[in-house]
């Protein structure tokens, strides 16, 4: 993927140290004790303790953090990658749609308003009621705000 420069954050790793990232990566893993004793397969007789602490100082050894952080990076670039991807994909499909002679009308204006929304050009419209008369002054406002404070609050100590 990258140049023969660059170094794979799991250099200097041994196998299980290596096992033990991908495992802490594997979503199926929601501890990483779990992913300790998936990787380095301790005998059942050891002690939880035991393979807690070991599975704790694994996991702050600086060459564990770093090819985590590498491999974190790597799937968020992924992710981000997939995304636009995905954006390019629809955006273009709707332009098709624009485009195509044989698409109705309908068809073309629910592209076309799909493509104006992602270009930020139509605002959502909301409706707002309000059932009892606005404050006209700001010290109405401020004496408002200071009422409904002091009824959460009582609510909250109730």
């Amino acid at each position: 993927m990258g140049n023969n420069n660059s170094t794979d954050a799991t250099d200097g790793l041994t196998k299980r140290q290596q096992k033990f990232v991908e495992e802490l990566l594997n979503p199926l893993n929601r501890t990483y004790v779990e992913a300790y004793r998936k990787a380095y397969n301790p005998a059942p007789e050891s002690l939880p303790k035991t393979v807690r602490d070991n599975a704790s100082r694994l996991r702050a050894h600086s060459g564990v953090v770093a090819a985590l952080e590498a491999a974190r990076v790597r799937m968020e670039r992924e992710r981000a990658r997939d995304a636009l991807a995905t954006r390019r994909a629809v955006t273009t499909a709707l332009w098709n749609e624009v485009d195509t002679d044989d698409s109705n009308s309908s068809s073309r204006v629910a592209a076309l308003r799909l493509l104006g929304l992602d270009a930020g050009m139509f605002a959502e419209r909301q409706r707002i009621e309000v059932s009892e008369p606005l404050p006209e002054s700001e010290a109405d406002i401020l004496a408002a705000i200071e009422e409904t404070l002091r009824g959460a609050i009582a609510d909250r100590e109730a």
